[in-house]
């Protein structure tokens, strides 16, 4: 298993550096050697790690385990059904900024402009992070080694932004409601 996701979280690294690469206007015919190759510098500590700490699951279960078992709110039981063939075993940690941190308590909605909250899944090495801006969520996946976006521009993809802002809005917009953050509380 530890294989398999070091297999994927290079692929999805290797995928943000071609991006990047493209995005800079470079074919990658006259990239550098890659032992010549700067890499992401790792980050000491990732933004949110002294944030208040919110919704917690030991450990995703295997799929096709009803995971209401495990967790009753339904929003993150959709994301260990969604997850679940790459994250088994793996557990995650919910952020919210403390600057927020009273709106999210009360299911509030509107949120300032901002940094605004984080689930991370650190067996996996990757964060959603939710912003805001405009009242809007702004949805993204990093790794968190580097704080860089790994999210995936290929619609459906369980790391695309879109993916996303579908799960939360669901269940009668039960997120939406609250300032699109999900999560009993």
């Amino acid at each position: 298993m530890k294989d398999r996701f070091n297999s994927i979280a290079r692929y999805m690294l290797l995928a943000v550096l071609a991006g990047t690469l493209a995005a800079c206007g470079g074919s990658g015919d006259d990239a550098a050697p890659a032992e010549e190759a700067a890499a992401p510098a790792p980050v000491e500590s990732n933004y949110w790690a002294d944030w208040e700490k919110t919704v917690r699951l030991g450990s995703f279960p295997g799929c096709g385990v009803d995971p209401r078992g495990v967790t009753p709110d339904r929003i993150l039981a959709d994301t260990v059904r969604m997850y679940c063939g790459v994250a088994q075993g793996s557990s995650y940690q919910g952020f919210v900024n403390p600057a927020v941190f009273d709106i999210y308590q009360a299911k509030g909605r509107d949120y300032p402009d901002g940094r605004t909250a984080v689930l991370q899944l650190t067996q996996l090495g990757v964060a959603f992070t939710t912003d805001h801006k405009d009242g809007q969520p702004i949805y993204d996946v990093l790794l968190m080694e580097t704080e860089q976006s790994i999210a995936s521009d290929e619609p459906g993809h369980p790391l695309n932004a879109e993916t996303c802002a579908t799960c939360h809005a669901v269940d009668n917009n039960a997120c939406v409601n609250r300032g699109y953050l999900c999560g009993n509380r």
